[in-house]
């Protein structure tokens, strides 16, 4: 798959107040509030309801790391992405959780549940 391929995933599959992305624990999900073309703004928050926004841009980086790599985790976010990542570490998990809606990647939950990695399919 190409990244014009997934780009075109993002935006026909990725639907606002449908789509709900696996959070990094495995079972629970975040909704997707907002897809304009060019970012991706998600429902985060325990006890409020904040949004947080993820790019293509990070999505297409994670995207190519996967290819490459075979497997995406936070130290390859943060490499490019460290400023974004300090401000909310869940959009880490938002944009691998995206590539496992898209069919390209299959989450890997650490024992804490508070981390996880993502594998190439």
């Amino acid at each position: 798959m190409t990244w014009n391929t997934l780009e075109q995933g993002l935006k026909s599959r990725i639907i606002p107040k449908k789509t709900r992305i696996l959070k990094c624990d495995g079972t629970g999900r975040r909704l997707v509030i907002s897809n304009d073309g060019a970012k991706i703004g998600i429902e985060t928050g325990v006890q409020t309801t904040q949004i947080k926004a993820i790019t293509y841009d990070m999505i297409k980086n994670a995207y190519e790391t996967l290819i490459a790599k075979g497997r995406f985790d936070s130290s390859d976010f943060r490499k490019k992405y460290l400023s974004e990542y300090e401000a909310g570490p869940c959009r880490y998990s938002m944009v691998g959780g995206v590539l496992v809606e898209l069919g390209v990647a299959r989450l890997i939950s650490a024992r804490s549940n508070r981390s996880c990695y993502y594998l190439k399919l």
